[in-house]
């Protein structure tokens, strides 16, 4: 197996091992009393969302009584130095490191937003007003130190290993909320505008108010597409409630239907552009 980003390796790590354990017949409670781990911990490792260490891989690479050149293959993915990322400087949540995470290894996003622009298509002030909106009672230097994450975090539509492609159906709403005051949500306006037209891995539809009830009404998503073909999409979804990762087929493909829908539903490239500039002309 090559080398692998941190984020994609612990998935394909995970989805190896619980091939393994049911194929063995060991249910997640057996296999994690096999190495002395709980049910939960087996769980998190197959679903990608924790590490495993080397220690915990050989013993369930032994109870699963795994085939020679699958340990050595696992072993040697997992002891894989990984590269170095950028976004350790900053001091972020656990939820956003592993979205980042995903994020910088994707070839593609597919996304719908309900209420502000997109993370990756603002501009400074228009972000710092999201942030401080968003957490009131965060301390200056914190917000500062997210912003210029942020901020560097938009170089993936420009990465020289080849840029994401971003393909945002964006709800009327985000358009008018006037984030940060006129002039913040002008200059945001333009600065959408100008991406929309001159970026060609950025595709911007404006779903109208006029468009009406719709499959994704009650939140907003991204669907993370990733360059191996044999590495399934993640669903990301925030809420105030939590941040929840998908990946079983049966749920990515229930929201890969509702993005298809909804860019279906929405203006096309060309005619959201127009949408935006009439927009831009009626704020005052």
């Amino acid at each position: 197996m090559a080398a692998q980003g941190p984020m994609v390796k612990r998935r394909k790590i995970g989805r190896e091992l619980q091939t393994l354990r049911e194929t063995s017949g060991l249910t997640i409670e057996e296999a994690g009393a096999a190495i002395g781990r709980s049910d939960s911990t087996i769980s998190r490792i197959e679903n990608g969302k924790r590490d495993v260490q080397l220690i915990e891989l050989k013993g369930l690479l032994e109870a699963y009584e795994a085939p020679a050149e699958t340990r050595e293959a696992l072993i040697n993915l997992l002891s894989a130095t990984p590269e170095e990322t950028w976004w350790t400087v900053f001091d972020l949540p656990p939820n956003l490191d592993t979205y980042v995470g995903l994020e910088a290894e994707a070839d593609t996003l597919r996304v719908y937003v309900l209420g502000a622009v997109h993370s990756l298509l603002r501009t400074e002030e228009y972000a710092r007003a999201v942030l401080r909106g968003t957490s009131p009672s965060a301390p200056a230097g914190e917000i500062e130190d997210l912003l210029k994450f942020h901020m560097q975090r938009q170089q993936v539509l420009k990465r020289d290993s080849g840029a994401l492609d971003l393909i945002v159906v964006l709800d009327e709403a985000c358009l008018w909320r006037q984030v940060g005051g006129l002039d913040c949500q002008r200059e945001q306006l333009k600065h959408l505008i100008q991406l929309a037209e001159e970026m060609p891995n950025v595709v911007v539809q404006v779903l109208p108010y006029s468009k009406g009830a719709h499959t994704a009404v009650t939140g907003a998503f991204t669907i993370l597409d990733f360059p191996d073909p044999t590495e399934p999409a993640v669903v990301y979804v925030d809420s105030p409630a939590g941040n929840l990762y998908l990946q079983k087929a049966k749920d990515t493909r229930r929201f890969d239907q509702s993005h298809s829908r909804l860019r279906g539903m929405a203006l096309d490239e060309h005619e959201s552009v127009r949408f935006m500039q009439t927009v831009l002309k009626e704020i005052k």
